[in-house]
């Protein structure tokens, strides 16, 4: 049986289906910002999206996998485009402010609907967009650890450590700060980044005592 080209315009069938999930989408989105996630309602997005009750659960499972269906599609352009303008010659610091900005940007934008992710995404692994945002996640850290790598192997950084490890805690930092960031009544972009890249330095340069920068240490004989 012949099977359809790439290329080969969309039958009805599958048009119909696109466009229901575009405008469950959209009509979700519009629902979480415009009422808030808790006061929203299964009920009431499938009305704004003209859909019937039962249609919404064909695309996720309950309200939070919904959330998610709209943050998914999101999370993935962004962590493509993100890890695509690093300049790798540049310190690992400012390659990693370089991948958080668009994150940061997004969430500017969409201050609401962050702070419901960013809420009800911890130990989120159930319904079918949760297996997708954990593998949206992961997908991110091994991005990282190649940054991490590659900056080791051209002697940027020293570390005998894991670099999965460092990659898991790098962007484990980031989500702690961010969201931080994102609990203050008014938001700014490179106010968030500034904060976010002391606490990555702490991270990067460590706390060796040894390092000229920190002063000496007492086991050089400071203090003597």
């Amino acid at each position: 049986m012949p099977t359809k080209k790439q290329d080969e315009p969309l039958g009805l069938r599958e048009r119909k289906k696109l466009d229901k999930l575009d405008r469950i989408i959209r009509a979700a989105r519009d629902e979480f910002i415009q009422n808030g996630y808790q006061q929203a309602t299964i009920r009431k997005i499938s009305s704004r999206a003209g859909v019937a009750f039962g249609t919404i659960f064909r695309y996720a499972s309950d309200k939070r996998d919904l959330l998610f269906l709209i943050y998914n599609d999101d999370l993935e352009r962004m962590s493509e485009s993100a890890f695509e303008g690093i300049d790798t010659e540049a310190p690992l610091i400012d390659q990693l402010l370089t991948v958080f900005r668009p994150f940061y940007q997004f969430f500017y934008e969409r201050p609401e609907l962050a702070r419901d992710v960013l809420r009800e995404m911890n130990f989120y692994e159930q319904g079918s967009q949760g297996i997708r945002f954990s593998t949206n996640i992961r997908r991110i850290e091994d991005k990282m650890e190649k940054i991490v790598l590659r900056c080791r192997d051209k002697g940027m950084i020293n570390t005998q450590a894991s670099t999965r490890r460092i990659a898991v805690l790098l962007f484990g930092l980031y989500r702690t700060e961010v969201r931080a960031w994102l609990s203050r009544p008014n938001v700014d972009v490179d106010q968030g980044l500034s904060k976010l890249r002391l606490n990555l330095e702490i991270v990067i340069n460590g706390l060796d005592p040894r390092d000229p920068d920190r002063g000496p240490s007492h086991e050089d004989g400071a203090g003597a």
